[in-house]
């Protein structure tokens, strides 16, 4: 599975672009302590559970489906931070 980091912090703490070879199939709440167990200066990162938003092969999962979307190996995974604006 191909991830690409978009936040400055996240990618400071993990790097810009990961590769994970997983088995079976993960959810993101799983991919999210996948990520936090091998860098575990990212735990903070994903404190708040609306921070970021996931795109998985060009589609946005809401947050929703979080805990019940499937990732495979072989995905393309982009983490964007949320953006507020006013």
């Amino acid at each position: 599975m191909r991830i690409k980091i978009l936040s400055s912090e996240l990618a400071s703490k993990v790097g810009r672009e990961l590769n994970l070879r997983i088995e079976g199939e993960i959810t993101i709440e799983d991919l999210k302590k996948e990520i936090i167990q091998r860098f575990p200066k990212a735990k903070d990162e994903f404190s708040d559970e609306y921070f970021y938003i996931f795109s998985v092969n060009g589609n946005l999962i809401t947050w929703d489906e979080f805990k019940s979307f499937k990732l495979r190996n072989g995905d393309f995974v982009i983490i964007i931070p949320s953006i507020a604006g006013g």
